[in-house]
């Protein structure tokens, strides 16, 4: 059998019954459980707040290692065997964006930096700033990390990564990039801690290289005398201590044991309290109302609680958004009510923004999604080095079938050719019909040459015959092709400078396809 929403209990029904127990052993039983819990949350978020700064630290030493290992591939280089180092200072240029550094510099035994990519080869250039890096690695002749400092030549906070170069199994240079902090800034972006955290790259020295709040006046700064010395005493922890901008936070930290860099974990303290002081607080003010009113107060207090349940606040903010909404059965009636309400307005709202994003005639997204899906596509390119080529489509003939056969048949028409340039896509594409008689295709990770290919069997499938009911219809279509990077980087670029190319396409005979200029 369904469920009836008549068998819930109603909340005042409810209410009465709860009002009978004791109230006030529960409340202390309540509180005394949810103290102890509160503890045991409190040691096991101090131990995932450590553990989640040692798996910062890896991902450090990772970005570390990948340097290292670009930089011991760059120095089998023949150029600096044969001590081409003119050759070799070319090279490195080439090589700037597989280390993705700043600068690379060969360093000879005594610290002259023999090369920068910053400088043209030849240009005189000074000693380096900090020789610590390089005396360990003539010592040990193994890769290394240096602390921040200021750079000679760019003149900024940097830090570099070091490889030995070996000629005779002797060490004759020393291979470095050199990176400013915003490579670790990136790095601590990508792991989205909360914003009200206070997070920290620190330096084999414990300066911050990387902050999440107010990098540039903290940047090369010691980190707090407390942490600083907790952090000396020993590679991981936790404390609790004031930030350099004066936070109240619990501090969980950790030191890598290879780089001795270390990264340092915030959490407002007003965080980890608020949750408590608040639920404490209205537990007392409950039990003093439950039992100052009685039984007779728990009926009129139940209709009140009834109306606030029935507002059920979180779905409904849900439901402006569009997002999906899956409410559980709950347990009174009213509640129930107003579920089945929420639940048939998600529905109807999701059809109608399903109905705003897509053509009513051929199911295919409209401008509007397509802009957005291509924008989204567009950020992933870029940051994965893909191509991407948008085609913008302006059928040839339409017009003429339309006004001859009439507005049904044109309409049947634009549906026949919305099924072929779908089916002639891939599942990473995107097809659109931006209005009328135009349409246009985003072609993922394709680059110019694929994409023209793919245009010219475009115009060979639409090109072909329609059959019209009784008629028989044949339109051509001119197609421009933009490409992502070399045209533009935006989208309404893309498209205007399509737009354009499939003008001169029909300025140039129509039924073909013409790429950007």
């Amino acid at each position: 059998m369904g469920f009836q929403i008549s068998d819930s209990p109603s909340i005042r029904a409810t209410l009465g019954l709860l009002v009978v127990v004791c109230v006030l052993p529960i409340a202390v039983v309540a509180a005394l459980l949810f103290i102890s819990y509160y503890e045991r949350e409190q040691v096991q978020l101090t131990a995932n707040a450590v553990n989640r700064a040692k798996g910062f630290v890896l991902a450090v030493d990772r970005e570390f290692a990948a340097t290292e290992s670009a930089l011991l591939a760059l120095s089998t280089s023949h150029r600096l065997a044969t001590g081409d180092l003119e050759g070799f200072h070319h090279r490195a240029v080439d090589a700037l964006a597989n280390v993705r550094a700043d600068s690379i510099l060969v360093l000879d035994r005594k610290g002259q930096i023999l090369l920068s990519t910053r400088r043209p080869y030849g240009e005189p250039l000074p000693k380096v700033a900090d020789p610590r890096l390089l005396e360990r690695i003539l010592d040990t002749g193994k890769p290394g990390v240096s602390d921040l400092f200021l750079g000679p030549i760019s003149g900024q906070q940097i830090f570099t990564v070091g490889v030995p170069v070996k000629i005779d199994e002797s060490i004759a240079y020393s291979l470095n990039a050199t990176f400013t902090h915003q490579q670790f800034m990136e790095l601590l972006r990508a792991h989205a801690f909360p914003v009200t955290w206070r997070v920290a790259i620190t330096d084999g020295a414990n300066r911050i290289v990387a902050r999440s709040h107010e990098i540039d006046k903290f940047l090369g700064k010691p980190v707090s005398p407390g942490l600083l010395t907790r952090m000396q005493a020993s590679d991981n922890g936790s404390l609790e201590s004031v930030t350099l901008d004066g936070v109240p936070v619990l501090t969980a930290y950790s030191r890598s044991p290879i780089s001795r860099w270390g990264v340092a974990v915030g959490i407002p303290t007003a965080e980890l309290t608020a949750g408590l002081r608040h639920t404490l607080i209205g537990l007392v003010l409950a039990t003093v109302g439950a039992l100052g009113a009685g039984l007779w107060l728990a009926w009129f207090v139940g209709g009140r609680v009834a109306r606030s349940i029935t507002a059920l606040t979180q779905p409904a903010t849900d439901l402006v958004s569009g997002a999906v909404l899956d409410i559980p059965r709950l347990q009174f009636k009213e509640a129930n009510l107003m579920r089945e309400a929420l639940l048939q307005a998600s529905s109807s709202l999701r059809k109608s923004q399903y109905d705003a994003h897509h053509d009513s005639l051929t199911g295919l997204p409209n401008r509007t999604l397509f802009h957005h899906s291509i924008a989204q596509n567009l950020a992933l390119c870029e940051r994965n080095r893909q191509d991407l080529c948008v085609l913008f489509l302006d059928l040839d003939g339409f017009k003429a079938v339309n006004d001859t056969l009439g507005h049904a048949a044109g309409d049947q028409l634009l549906r026949e050719v919305s099924g072929r340039i779908a089916s002639a896509c891939r599942a990473s594409d995107i097809c659109s019909r931006l209005g009328g008689d135009e349409f246009a295709v985003a072609l993922i990770q394709s680059s110019l040459e694929d994409s023209k290919k793919f245009a010219d069997r475009l115009v060979e499938l639409i090109s072909r015959p329609y059959a019209l009911g009784e008629y028989r219809a044949e339109v051509s279509v001119s197609i421009g092709v933009s490409h992502f990077p070399d045209d533009a980087t935006d989208v309404d670029t893309l498209l205007r400078k399509a737009d354009h190319a499939m003008y001169r396409a029909k300025a140039a005979g129509k039924g073909r396809v013409c790429t950007a200029t």
